[in-house]
């Protein structure tokens, strides 16, 4: 969740009046949950805003977001998030709630607060640490397939001479071959991994695309540094 930095603060503290999330049925009669627990409504001459607590999955937080109100001076509205606290076990969801509340309400008197800027950031560097974690054993596998097939380019390259247009095919040949296999691994989820983190199959090409990349050129730049130097 993201959303544009020039939001107009507002001229005092809003008085907010959150409305809970309240139990409801799909068309078909089962459960369906709200994605946000509370919700509030302010109109205020900077502009209408609508704020909402709802949980980030992917890090364990529980969040303040505001959605500014389509508007001459917003035009394409985005959620920013304002406020965030840690959600555990040995918090109960009522009091993460009322302090996420109480933080939207200190935003609303002083958006640049320090202490409020301070639990955002940590609450992003949490997401990004959970991210890159969630996600490490696609890139190291990849990074290890991509250096062997360097090597065995390189080496392919000392072994026989090939320069110029036969090397360039000769590589293309050899990574082709492992093509599969990095869509294999690229589409592969853990039965253990179901954590939002993890990135969808897009997301888990690019990372094995890249990191393949990264350990096929060290690999095959180091071995070709060594023998032609």
């Amino acid at each position: 969740m993201s959303g544009a930095e020039s939001l107009p603060p507002l001229e005092s503290p809003p008085f907010l009046i959150w409305e809970d999330a309240e139990p409801h049925n799909h068309p078909d009669g089962s459960p369906a949950e709200s994605w946000w627990f509370s919700r509030a409504h302010h109109i205020a001459p900077a502009g209408a805003r609508d704020f909402f607590i709802a949980e980030d999955e992917v890090s364990g937080y529980l969040l303040g977001v505001v959605l500014p109100r389509p508007s001459a001076q917003v035009s394409a509205p985005a959620f920013r998030v304002i406020a965030a606290t840690v959600l555990s076990d040995a918090v109960h969801l009522a009091d993460a709630v009322g302090t996420i509340k109480d933080q939207v309400t200190a935003w609303g008197a002083a958006p640049q607060d320090p202490a409020i800027r301070a639990v955002v950031a940590r609450w992003r560097r949490r997401r990004s640490w959970v991210i890159a974690r969630a996600n490490a054993p696609f890139a190291a596998g990849a990074f290890v397939i991509g250096g062997l097939l360097g090597f065995a380019v390189a080496m392919f390259a000392v072994s026989s001479g090939l320069v110029g247009w036969p090397m360039v095919l000769a590589g293309i040949f050899i990574g082709a071959s492992a093509g599969s296999f990095l869509k294999f691994v690229a589409d592969r989820k853990p039965p253990r991994a179901h954590s939002p983190a993890l990135a969808g199959s897009w997301g888990r090409f690019a990372v094995v695309t890249v990191a393949a990349m990264i350990g096929a050129g060290l690999a095959s730049g180091s071995i070709l540094t060594l023998f032609w130097n």
